[in-house]
């Protein structure tokens, strides 16, 4: 199977199971393609809320918006009825962060980029792990300016991501899959996505060339 196809079956069946589903998506061009794919799906979009796993404090007429690109790749076609749930609530990062973390609602499946240096949502390299990352909280975290552009982002935690049922991490070149490799050694916040290697949820990993394994717990098995 695809992973179109794997979030196709998972939106179906949760939505069969809880009369409805929700998705995050990241920013990036990492997910456009499978976005752009799953928008053609027969899903009942109706009872999808579909989310971020990140945004940038910007408007949403900026380029640098994950909204945008989600609700502008994504929620068209079939998928133009599924309801869209924006992250950047208020004035700022923080007070967004706040917002969310008073109202925060279960996850079902979590589809996930990473960048060169080992990134995922806005979970950042550094000398120390940063907040949201190693520390088990659930929900939501601002962080100062940072990234490309560099802007004061809303990400979801790690534990945030990992209470989703399914997650997916897109690797989309060599390098980054080097970065994952390198990240089964052991934990580094110098590499955060090690942190998400090691938890004990299964976490399918999307390869450049379309195959498929599942690590958990450091571990790869075969998908």
């Amino acid at each position: 199977m695809s992973v179109a196809q794997i979030i196709t079956q998972a939106l179906s069946e949760t939505i069969d199971r809880k009369g409805s589903a929700r998705i995050a998506f990241p920013g990036g061009r990492s997910a456009v393609e499978l976005m752009s794919e799953l928008s053609n799906e027969s899903i009942d979009w109706s009872s999808v809320n579909v989310t971020l796993v990140d945004e940038r404090a910007v408007d949403e007429s900026s380029d640098a918006s994950n909204a945008a690109l989600v609700k502008s790749t994504l929620c068209q076609n079939r998928a133009e009825q599924a309801i869209f749930e924006p992250m950047f609530l208020a004035d700022d990062a923080k007070e967004s962060a706040d917002l969310l973390n008073q109202h925060n609602v279960p996850l079902d499946i979590a589809v996930l980029g990473m960048g060169d240096d080992g990134h995922f949502a806005s979970l950042f390299p550094s000398e120390s792990a940063v907040p949201g990352l190693g520390d088990g909280v659930i929900g939501f975290v601002a962080t100062p300016a940072i990234g490309s552009p560099s802007v004061p982002r809303i990400s979801m935690t790690l534990s945030q991501i990992l209470s989703a049922e399914l997650v997916i991490l897109l690797v989309s070149s060599d390098a980054k899959k080097e970065k994952v490799m390198d990240g089964l050694e052991s934990t580094n916040p110098l590499n955060p996505v090690s942190y998400l290697l090691a938890s004990d949820h299964p976490i399918l990993i999307a390869w450049p060339d379309g195959s498929m394994v599942t690590i958990q717990n450091g571990v790869m098995h075969e998908s």
